[in-house]
């Protein structure tokens, strides 16, 4: 059981380090050096380690503003009564679960809540880290945490007790907030000035015993194993969630974000979601175009997204008549090819392989009936009835096509230009980047399928927490890097990313009730009153008064 809690604390502790390289409590370096120099008692000190790393993160939250947009997600009934615990404290420790990829919720236990600089960093004190900031989950403890003797470290709250808070946030506060935090990072130019958004919805499935999931029979491959030769899919019903995602992979930020049970057709917040995405970007960034999947075939939509003067790739559904105009008229259209070269396998197995791209773009289709105001309807047998035009481009191989000569022909449909068929080929193939870079790290690397509590509102709160929080880390690699080009413009992120692991293995933290200030350990040594020789690798002598001028305890 040990061995695999200090596995759990090791893997958690890389997590973080990967994903931030990079407080409630005040930073008060002056006062605790003055405390330190002329003191005999130092409260309580830890090596920085993690919390170095987190101090940097809730640093450029509270730089841009964001740290206080996210204490709005306070649950009413908190902000009614007075609680021993901020939950200005709780999100906080909900954010270190994500940052540090806890799969199960559980296991903020042992990993988060039991570590005592973690902990103060977010505002609480030592008893209350050893002893708990309250009674929950004290009487089920097997342990008689009133016995001062005992050496073992509680925490200040049980995980059980973060649950139940974020549970009570409501939807509409989650949304509120997630779009606010958006808004800031597109204000502070995370975003391109140009966006060519890809647009996707995907399944969060539950158990069927979830409070409030739904559940839809859909057809799906079988796994691999029981094939059998077969690919033939079969109907099964699944249960839970779904959320939409409007994401740029320039930044690889998400722009607008909506949740909702699992049966609920990809049409139907898609409208509503784009719009979101336009209105969170203001006027500091513009989507030029959107990639999209069938699911999301609907003609309003797109005619509404033309008005809009976004460009939108969508492919068609071969039992369309705009589907089946498009390859009849491969012939007199623009046909462009393309070849790349690439290396395939390692040592002795490589070899050289050349993909190859064939592509005709076709302007002017008039099948695309449903392409308008009304979308599709009777109005289209109509004798006055004018269809709008659309472009087309027919993906006669590809890649993709090499390894599935199977499948049907692609027809992308756009109201963009096709005198570069290729450009609306590409448009439409980075669509693939937000199922990989987004939906599939969010659930095998961040977990976002394993909720606080099994229920409609914990995967809620999850799913926009573990969104907004991959954007955050994001956002926070760039700020840094932004950082250090403005110190010096040859130091890029891994240059950056091994000085802090050098410098944080030197440092340390002091505590003194509400305060802590980070010290370099020759310093701690020098204003308790010893001399160190050669301090930090230099041969001159630094002294107590040095340092004290350094951290602005002396002004003279």
């Amino acid at each position: 059981m040990y061995s695999g809690i200090m596995d759990i604390i090791k893997n958690a502790s890389e997590t973080i380090f990967k994903r931030l390289v990079w407080l409630t409590a005040r930073r008060d370096q002056a006062g605790i050096a003055d405390k330190l120099a002329n003191e005999q008692e130092v409260d309580e000190i830890y090596g920085l380690g993690d919390a170095g790393l987190f101090d940097e993160f809730f640093h450029f939250l509270r730089e841009l503003g964001i740290m206080k947009i996210l204490e709005q997600l306070a649950p009413q009934r908190h902000r009614k009564r007075k609680s021993p615990v901020p939950f200005s404290a709780i999100i906080l420790i909900y954010l270190m679960r994500l940052v540090a990829g806890l799969k199960f919720f559980h296991h903020t236990g042992p990993v988060l809540l039991q570590s005592q600089s973690l902990m103060q960093l977010v505002g609480f004190n030592g008893h209350q880290v050893k002893q708990g900031a309250n009674r929950r989950s004290l009487d089920k403890s097997s342990r008689n945490w009133e016995d001062k003797s005992d050496s073992g470290i509680r925490g200040p709250v049980c995980p059980e007790f973060i649950a139940s808070f974020m549970v009570a946030i409501a939807g509409n506060t989650l949304e509120r907030v997630f779009n606010k935090v958006i808004s800031i990072l597109a204000s502070k130019s995370f975003f391109p000035r140009k966006i060519d958004a890809l647009f996707d919805a995907s399944d969060l499935e539950s158990t069927e015993r979830c409070k409030g999931r739904g559940k839809v029979t859909k057809e799906k491959a079988p796994e691999l194993r029981r094939r059998k030769g077969r690919v033939k899919k079969i109907k099964v019903t699944v249960f839970g969630f779904k959320i939409w995602v409007v994401w740029d992979p320039g930044s690889g930020l998400p722009i607008a974000m909506r949740f909702a049970t699992i049966e609920t057709a990809d049409i139907t917040l898609a409208k509503e979601v784009i719009d979101q995405a336009i209105i969170n970007l203001g006027g500091h960034a513009r989507m030029v175009s959107i990639a999209m999947d069938r699911g999301f075939m609907d003609g309003k939509l797109l005619w509404w997204l033309n008005n809009r003067e976004i460009i939108f790739y969508i492919p068609a559904k071969s039992n369309q008549n705009v589907y089946d105009d498009a390859i009849s008229l491969v012939g007199t259209g623009l046909r462009v090819t393309r070849e790349t070269g690439r290396t395939t396998g390692h040592g002795k197995n490589s070899k050289q392989v050349t993909d190859v791209w064939d592509v005709v773009g076709i302007e002017g289709l008039t099948t695309a009936g449903f392409y308008g105001e009304l979308g599709s309807g009777s109005h289209e047998n109509k004798k006055d009835f004018r269809p709008n035009p659309i472009n087309a481009v027919v993906v006669l191989h590809d890649p993709y096509v090499e390894n599935n000569p199977a499948v049907k022909t692609l027809v992308i449909l756009t109201n963009g230009s096709v005198s570069d068929p290729l450009k609306v080929y590409d448009g439409y193939d980075a669509r693939s980047e937000i199922e990989n870079s987004l939906f599939r790290e969010s659930k095998q690397g961040w977990f976002i399928k394993r909720p606080p509590e099994n229920s409609k509102a914990g995967f809620h709160v999850h799913a926009y927490l573990t969104i907004l929080t991959m954007a955050l880390t994001r956002a926070f690699r760039d700020w840094m890097i932004r950082q250090e080009e403005l110190e010096d413009e040859d130091t890029g992120i891994r240059k950056f990313r091994q000085k802090v692991r050098q410098e944080n293995a030197n440092k340390c933290i002091v505590f003194h009730h509400a305060r802590y200030a980070i010290f370099y350990l020759y310093e701690i040594v020098i204003l308790c009153g010893k001399t160190v020789l050669k301090p930090h690798g230099v041969h001159y002598k630094i002294t107590r008064e040095d340092i004290l001028r350094k951290h602005g305890a002396l002004t003279e």
